[in-house]
């Protein structure tokens, strides 16, 4: 499940539906169990979005 507390800056997610893509552009500061927790998973046409790859992996991976 995709919620805000998990993702990172850099984090790409995609639904596999319609192809929509959305790039996390800053860490959420809600912490996991507390009161004002964000905790509605990320969806798109009713279905879970799915981490694709962080663009900050991808920067490390790539070769000089």
């Amino acid at each position: 499940m995709a919620n805000c507390c998990e993702m990172k800056e850099g984090d790409l997610y995609y639904c596999d539906a319609c192809g929509l893509e959305l790039e996390v552009k800053k860490t959420c500061t809600c912490k996991p169990g507390l009161d004002g927790c964000c905790t509605v998973p990320l969806s798109c046409c009713g279905k879970e979005m799915i981490l694709k790859e962080s663009y900050n992996d991808l920067y490390i991976k790539m070769p000089c």
